[in-house]
């Protein structure tokens, strides 16, 4: 008998071990992740995607498959994260494009703030007012006198409505008081184009979208939007030291799960997203994209996005901006 009860005490203890949470499911990840993003392969924003795949990847030991799915604002992604089962294998690289559609999408298929859960922030990179090198303006000031001189005149293009530039232009157009008029284009590469060319004099583009032309002479910096001057464009000023503040319209890179993702897995995620921002080949390769690493945690995230759909909303509300 006292043999028996030894043996039934073994087997329920066996039992409830092996039922265990931390038993019972494999380690995350026991299997190729995908990563989703929103925008086209090819340019810097994809590069800086795949960078941090490969960095999870490295981290974490198991398969990053990249996917790229543009379309909408990077709306079509962001909604297939939103939908994807909460279990650690489909993550979202995005942009605040996130947050931005919120004040542009009537019917967004997804919430900003309840629809995800954020893993980390891994870097930014400031709007720059840029014209083309064909233009006479050589300071914040002179095209500033310009377009008071003609009110209406002076066009800005940017990649979309609803994007950073479209919104660092209504920033711009309230903080300085000047009637400028915004061109929006499919996507930076055509903007680029016609702002080269001289087509349209001005452009509201992020550093990390603009760093190409930029290192060819084809576009000069005016002003940046941001706290701080940015590295690669040191003679020039920021909006605040020239007196103007101005909601930061500069773009941030991070990396969410589906709301519901169990709170281990999405620390696993952050812990292995802030050890590759903090080696230094990691940092450098983001340089060269002019991106800052500026790595954040879930909660950092989180107040971030909240903290940038009430900001949005105001500037669009007081642009008229409407919801399509």
């Amino acid at each position: 008998m006292p043999q028996m009860h030894i043996r039934r005490r073994g087997a329920l203890a066996l039992t409830t071990l092996l039922a265990s949470p931390a038993l019972a499911q494999p380690a995350w990840p026991d299997r190729p992740v995908r990563v989703l993003m929103g925008f086209p392969p090819g340019g810097p924003t994809d590069f800086v995607g795949r960078l941090t795949a490969t960095g999870l990847q490295e981290q974490l030991g198991q398969t990053m498959v990249f996917e790229n799915r543009p379309g909408a604002n990077s709306v079509l992604a962001a909604e297939a994260v939103a939908r994807a089962a909460p279990d650690g294998q489909t993550l979202l690289f995005s942009s605040n494009s996130l947050v931005m559609n919120a004040s542009v999408y009537a019917r967004l298929p997804y919430d900003p703030v309840t629809s995800f859960a954020p893993i980390g922030m891994v870097a930014t990179s400031p709007n720059v007012l840029w014209c083309g090198a064909s233009q006479p303006w050589r300071s914040l000031d002179e095209m500033v006198a310009a377009a008071k001189a003609r009110p209406g005149t002076l066009g800005y293009a940017s990649t979309g409505n609803g994007g950073n530039g479209h919104f660092g232009g209504e920033t711009l157009r309230q903080a300085l008081g000047i009637d400028i008029t915004h061109v929006p284009y499919r996507g930076t590469a055509p903007a680029l184009l016609d702002v080269v060319a001289g087509r349209v004099p001005l452009m509201l583009q992020t550093l990390v979208g603009a760093i190409g032309p930029y290192r060819e002479n084809q576009l000069r910096p005016l002003v940046v939007f941001g706290p701080r001057r940015a590295p690669e464009l040191p003679e020039v000023p920021t909006l605040k030291e020239l007196g103007h503040e101005v909601a930061d319209s500069g773009v941030w890179f991070g990396v969410l799960a589906p709301a519901g993702t169990p709170a281990p897995i999405v620390l696993r995620a952050s812990q292995a997203l802030s050890a590759f921002l903090a080696k230094p080949e990691a940092r450098a390769q983001l340089a060269t994209q002019a991106s800052v690493p500026a790595y954040a945690g879930p909660e950092e995230l989180a107040t971030r996005i909240r903290a940038d759909v009430g900001a949005w909303a105001e500037v669009a509300r007081r642009a008229g901006m409407r919801p399509e």
